[in-house]
Order: C-alpha cells, then structure tokens, then sequence
C-alpha cells in the first residue's frame, strides 16, 4: 500500500494538484499489494501478542481483548482481511470458471 506524506515543502497549491495527487496514488495501487500488506500486519501482530488473529477475535468478540487502539485496529484490519479474501476467491472462482481453457 503506497503512502503519501505532505509537508510544507510539498502541500499541494490547489484542490486540483491534491485530485491529480490522489488519482495518481488511486492508479498506483494494486489490491493485491493492498492484501499482502494486510497479511504482513496481521502476522506482526500474531506475533507481539503471541496469539492468532483467529483467536484473537474470538476473545475480541467476547470483549476480553480491551479496546486500545492497537486492538481497536488489528480488528479493523482482520475484517478489512476476511472481506479482500472473500472477494479474490470469488474472482479466482469466476477466473476458472469462465477464463481457463477448457480441458478435452
């Protein structure tokens, strides 16, 4: 996931040259990337508290897990996760669907 940093040297002049910005950001990014970013975080997390994300928000659910930001933000992001996966695995089922060739 690319990221875009203003600082005074930088701020865009106008609405314009900050649409322009963003549209660039926009056509950059890949979901994919987007997606292994997220799995790269979530396995951060795994291991700074020692515990899967799947039991993590087990215990989240069951408000055991308290709600710092961090915790507040791997739930975010595990959702975010769940969401991505479900949508690439239908695209891959439609990809096999109607785009591989059909074997004789």
């Amino acid at each position: 996931m690319s990221t875009t940093k203003f600082s005074a040297e930088n701020w865009p002049e106008s609405a314009t040259e900050f649409r322009h910005i963003l549209q660039e950001a926009w056509h950059g990014s890949a979901p994919i990337d987007d997606f292994v970013q997220l799995i790269r975080d979530l396995t951060l997390l795994e291991q700074k508290h020692g515990l899967s994300s799947a039991e993590f928000y087990k215990r989240y659910q069951r408000g055991e897990m308290g709600d710092e930001m961090e915790i507040m933000r791997w739930a975010s992001k595990l959702e975010i996760y769940e969401e991505m996966k479900e949508d690439l695995d239908n695209t891959f089922s439609l990809l096999e669907r109607y785009a591989l060739p059909v074997s004789s």
